[in-house]
């Protein structure tokens, strides 16, 4: 009997170990996607932020925004796993180590902006829309 209580323990334990094996790479990865994704996206506010101090103080801006991007990046893999299941991951991150993939994520910060100001245009031609209607 205690065998047997044993080997159930045993086996219980080998179950927990290797699901939380599989949940951590699946964190890992989804890290490792918002991390290509985004990195370059925040490169913008780096450069907002870095407008407004003074020169000789610009690289300490720099780096410790940049220390704070693994706690976001972790937030984000939350949400991104909430989104993606593990496979659709591992599928976008084959495709961002792939050369277009690669451009993609380099573009996203020129994107990002290039898209606000296209939006901001949008948004002014819409006021003048509804301007018509009141």
């Amino acid at each position: 009997m205690k065998k047997v209580l044993l080997l159930v323990a045993f086996v219980c334990f080998s179950i927990t170990i290797n699901a939380q094996e599989v949940e951590d790479a699946y964190t890992a990865d989804a890290q490792k996607l918002v991390k290509i994704v985004s990195e370059s996206a925040f490169s913008p506010v780096i450069d907002q932020f870095s407008g407004m101090v003074a020169e000789d103080k610009k690289d300490d801006l720099a780096a410790d925004i940049k220390a704070t991007f693994p706690e976001l990046f972790a937030a984000m893999a939350e949400i991104y796993k909430e989104e993606f299941s593990h496979s659709e991951i591992k599928e976008l991150l084959a495709f961002y180590d792939t050369p277009v993939g690669k451009k993609l994520a380099a573009k996203t910060g020129d994107l990002s902006q290039k898209g606000m100001v296209a939006g901001q245009a949008w948004g002014m031609k819409l006021q003048g829309i509804l301007q018509k209607y009141q």
